[in-house]
């Protein structure tokens, strides 16, 4: 048999039980059919990597404006630099003017500059708040989305801004108060104050704070006020006044709360050079940074409330919730943590 006659036959032979298997078995053989094309697909698939994580939003092309004055302290620049990292990698463009001097004129320019270069959202750490209203309107006129820091905003309306990132600042106060409470328990306790800048509202926040709690302890007084104004060479200088002042009246000085640490820190190196033995004087404080950290090591301070100043990712990601067309959160409170002698060393390895 040659070989085209072999061809023929089988060509027949085939188209025979084709019709045959079609007609009879044809759901058969459609059933085969998807099952080939279904087995083929899943094996495709199954070797393919499977991403879980939400698509990012498309942030390439926003441009965020950050205004502060404050920037002459570890925390503000700590917490300047949380933005910068917070924002960048996340495809944001950070813009920021470094401070001509620390005025809240300066800061109302700013923001207006911002606003004319068209910035996506703002970012604003106030230096007075309720001076801040013209340009927050300026903002709300704009349809620029405003984000408030470290500020308490009870004395705004809300509509200027969508967001509140802030520290409980009262609460800090009145850890304080608890702090020096548990030292000297019955106790007389002399204390004198070392504010943060006058028109702060988070000072403002702690000393009310402070005060409250103190009206559960007859035997603590404050016997004088002085202003830090949140600088350490500032707040040496407010120290050195208190103690002046206290020795001409006779009275001695059993503790300082400061508004930051910075106030505190200030406040030790007057004691020190007044020829104190550190220590002597209870210093509490807060912010938690390493140099308090340390001081607390060494037996020359008390404690300190944790006040973490890296927010930025914070913001990062209410502004991506905005981008994705969602509500953010009105508010955000940062926690706090109470650093003394029984954890100051593990604190003091991630400190700022």
């Amino acid at each position: 048999m040659t070989m085209s006659r072999f061809m023929l036959r089988f060509k027949t032979w085939f188209k025979t039980w084709f019709k045959l298997l079609f007609r009879k078995h044809w759901c058969l053989l459609i059933i085969c059919s998807l099952c080939v094309i279904l087995a083929i697909t899943l094996y495709d698939t199954s070797n393919q990597a499977v991403n879980w994580e939400p698509e990012p939003a498309d942030s390439s092309s926003l441009h965020v404006g950050f205004s502060q004055i404050e920037t002459d302290n570890p925390w503000r620049t700590a917490q300047i630099n949380s933005f910068r990292e917070a924002l960048i990698p996340n495809g944001m463009d950070f813009i920021y003017h470094e401070p001509d001097d620390y005025s809240v004129q300066w800061q109302l320019e700013d923001i207006r500059s911002l606003i004319r270069e068209g910035v996506d959202y703002l970012v604003i750490v106030p230096a007075d708040l309720s001076a801040l209203t013209p340009v927050l309107q300026d903002a709300k006129d704009a349809g620029i989305p405003v984000i408030l820091i470290d500020q308490s905003a009870e004395t705004i309306d809300q509509s200027y801004y969508v967001s509140l990132i802030s520290a409980d600042y009262l609460k800090e106060g009145q850890i304080c108060a608890g702090l020096l409470a548990d030292k000297f328990g019955d106790q007389p306790c002399r204390i004198v104050e070392i504010y943060g800048t006058e028109s702060s509202p988070g000072a403002q926040a702690r000393s009310k704070g402070f005060h409250q709690a103190l009206m559960k302890y007859p035997n603590m007084e404050i016997i004088d006020v002085e202003y830090g104004n949140f600088d350490r060479v500032t707040a040496q200088k407010a120290m050195e006044n208190a103690l002046i002042k206290a020795a001409n009246r006779g009275q001695t000085i059993d503790a300082v709360f400061a508004h930051s640490d910075e106030d505190g820190l200030g406040a030790l190196q007057a004691i020190k050079a007044a020829g104190l033995p550190p220590g002597e004087i209870a210093i509490v404080s807060i912010n938690g940074i390493q140099d308090v950290c340390k001081a607390i090591i060494a037996g020359e301070y008390l404690g300190t409330v944790e006040s973490n100043p890296r927010w930025g990712f914070i913001a990062a990601f209410l502004i991506q919730q905005m981008e994705r067309d969602c509500k953010p959160f009105p508010m955000v409170m940062i926690p706090y943590q109470i650093i003394t002698a029984e954890n100051a060393a593990e604190y003091a390895l991630t400190a700022y």
